[in-house]
């Protein structure tokens, strides 16, 4: 059974955390890596939206309203990825970058909800998004997430009925940063859930493409984006 209630909540407040920081500031002023520590017992967060045109002053106004509370609670923005392609997702056409997240715990979430309910929430999310989709990974040990700015970011989530196997990733150069099941999902759409979410470190998208050629990771469905990390600012 997926969590659906909390990522009801978590999902509103990601996207607008992602436009309301955009990146600016030059590559020459930032690490060329940067670590994301993970705890046991926190809620990973990685979103994903496809945003109405002429929407922002209406996400201005969301965001305003949302993070303070959410910040109060523990909600912690932790990165970008920015999508340099869209290899495979049907007809989603995010744009943007995809955005990394925690939450503390599900207490956390909880005591946010005390402030917005779903219902409230829905109403405010529903004229910005043409397509929103927020994945929560439930932490079960610590983990550090390296991440290098020169370095390519493959993004896979997949529908299964088992974890698919990717010990053979490592053969074809890449390098497995997050493999992991899904704890919980939300969409606009209400679609199924996938249970898996994997991001693989390539050196160049001639790699991964070569890799995704050979079809070794057997899934019922899939998306797949090539993206690079940035900080938020």
């Amino acid at each position: 059974m997926k969590t659906r209630l909390s990522i009801i909540t978590v999902a509103l407040i990601i996207m607008s955390a992602c436009h309301a920081q955009k990146m600016k500031v030059a590559n020459s002023t930032m690490p060329k890596t940067h670590t994301i520590t993970l705890k046991k017992g926190e809620l990973f967060l990685v979103a994903i939206a496809d945003q109405k045109k002429g929407k922002e002053k209406l996400l201005q106004d969301y965001f305003g309203k949302i993070m303070p509370s959410a910040m109060k609670n523990g909600f912690t923005p932790l990165g970008q990825l920015h999508i340099d392609d869209v290899v495979k997702a049907n007809n989603f056409k995010p744009n943007n970058f995809i955005g990394l997240f925690k939450w503390p715990n599900m207490q956390s979430i909880q005591a946010f909800m005390s402030d917005y309910t779903p219902e409230q929430l829905k109403k405010l999310r529903t004229p910005i998004w043409n397509e929103f989709k927020a994945h929560m990974i439930a932490i079960q040990e610590d983990k550090n997430l390296v991440m290098d700015q020169n370095k390519m970011y493959e993004v896979k989530t997949y529908w299964t009925k088992d974890m698919v196997q990717t010990n053979m990733i490592h053969k074809y150069g890449g390098k497995i940063i997050l493999n992991q099941p899904v704890a919980g999902y939300e969409d606009l759409q209400g679609n199924k859930a996938p249970n898996q979410i994997v991001i693989i470190e390539w050196s160049n998208p001639k790699k991964a493409d070569k890799f995704n050629k050979m079809n070794m990771l057997k899934s019922e469905r899939e998306e797949v984006f090539y993206t690079h990390f940035t900080l938020f600012p």
